[in-house]
């Protein structure tokens, strides 16, 4: 067998990672053929079939399969090899991130800029999704790590660590007779109406764990809505009120006061999520940027409502730039 070379391991991830020799040529800046010569190339030097092909589909064989972590591992190595012969003097390449529209506007957004300014060779690309789409991202390869307010199940071949919580808050419009409390409970609200997203949705979950872990039941829902900014408007309007996070209502809160939730479920944790592999160098100084931003700031532990609401939420896409990329080296030269 002779030696595998580091840019056929990579064109295989794209395949790998795409089931698509088009997709992945345009993945890894090659040509069709070209990316059909390098995966023939890398087959024939490991003895084996790679792919299963048909006319219809691309799919993994079981050693191909098998590859893929050794490939990410080495592909990992050689990068951080590179580095380390360089001094670390700076990271290079490319780190893709995902986050709820809520977690990128508000939470991620100063630490991406503040990681970008300390890297400025590091280009970081930034795709807002709902949880699921976020989840299937990191697990094909398309995202090196996600955020969103649960943990992924234990099934998901996923690890998971909370860095960071965000306050729940319960949001009534101007006037309302609560508005002058400091905080509230579920035993302020029984006569109120609410509004909501649809079931299945984290921010449904948060709701529900607010009234199961104080031990009452769910006061009346006025509607379900797919728009966190409709929910807002609408109480706004006098509609209802409504709980969710409170980076939610960042800069939406004229006309409506936001009041802090007493009891459980009052902090829910901000999760990071990431394929069990070797992690490539730039991705580990990220982490461990977010490990020490949580020490210093997010001392208060946090609640994970897909366990209190006795399941997992990620079905919710937030309204509004939904799947779009921004390329942070890009927009600090601006």
């Amino acid at each position: 067998m002779r030696s595998m070379q580091l840019k056929h391991l990579r064109t295989f991830l794209a395949v790998a990672s795409t089931l698509s020799f088009t997709k992945a040529g345009q993945k890894v800046h090659l040509a069709q053929s070209s990316v059909t010569e390098q995966i023939q190339a890398l087959e024939a030097d490991l003895g084996v079939a790679l792919f299963e092909r048909s006319q219809r589909r691309l799919a993994l064989t079981d050693a191909g399969g098998k590859l893929v972590e050794y490939a990410e591992s080495m592909l990992a190595l050689a990068a951080d090899a590179k580095a380390a012969v360089a001094g670390c003097a700076a990271l290079r390449g490319k780190l893709s991130l995902g986050a709820l529209e809520t977690l990128c506007a508000h939470w991620l957004a100063p630490i991406l800029a503040g990681f970008q300014a300390e890297h400025p060779g590091l280009q970081l690309d930034l795709q807002v999704a709902g949880t699921g789409a976020l989840r299937e991202a990191v697990k094909d390869g398309s995202l090196d790590l996600c955020f969103s307010f649960t943990q992924p199940p234990h099934d998901s071949g996923l690890h998971s660590e909370c860095v960071g919580s965000d306050e729940l808050v319960l949001l009534v419009p101007a006037g309302h007779p609560l508005g002058g409390f400091a905080s509230v409970g579920a035993e302020h609200v029984a006569a109120e109406r609410f509004l909501v997203t649809a079931q299945g949705c984290a921010y449904r979950a948060m709701f529900d764990s607010a009234f199961s872990a104080a031990g009452h039941q769910l006061p009346q829902v006025a509607g379900e809505y797919g728009s966190l900014g409709a929910i807002v408007s609408m109480v706004r309007a006098g509609f209802g009120c409504a709980l969710m996070p409170r980076l939610a209502v960042a800069g939406l809160d004229a006309g409506i006061a936001a009041l802090p939730w007493q009891g459980g479920g009052g902090r829910i944790g901000i999760h990071m999520s990431w394929r069990p592999r070797q992690l490539p160098l730039a991705l580990r100084q990220f982490q461990d940027t977010l490990r020490q931003r949580a020490a210093l700031h997010e001392p208060v532990p946090a609640v994970d409502v897909q366990h209190t609401a006795g399941g997992e939420a990620v079905s919710h896409e937030e309204a509004d730039g939904v799947g779009y990329v921004v390329h942070m080296a890009d927009t600090a030269k601006r």
